[in-house]
């Protein structure tokens, strides 16, 4: 089974924010650790961009990356 919580890390130990109502008390677990700013998190929600908007600015010669 795979459960994703959120939690913060506090005088050394880790507290889920909600309940986890999956567990047993007392079961044993393994965690995986992925931080706000971890590469997954950002991949995971890309910014959302308007196409019109989007070829507005990529033809608008003052946001070009060639030396005019």
């Amino acid at each position: 089974m795979t459960i994703t919580i959120e939690a913060i890390y506090e005088a050394g130990v880790l507290k889920p924010i909600r309940p986890i109502p999956e567990l047993k008390e007392n079961e044993k677990v393994f965690i995986k650790f992925e931080t706000p700013g971890s590469l997954n998190e950002l991949l995971a929600n890309p910014i959302q961009i308007d196409p019109l908007i989007a070829r507005e600015i990529a033809e608008n010669p003052d946001f070009s990356l060639l030396e005019i």
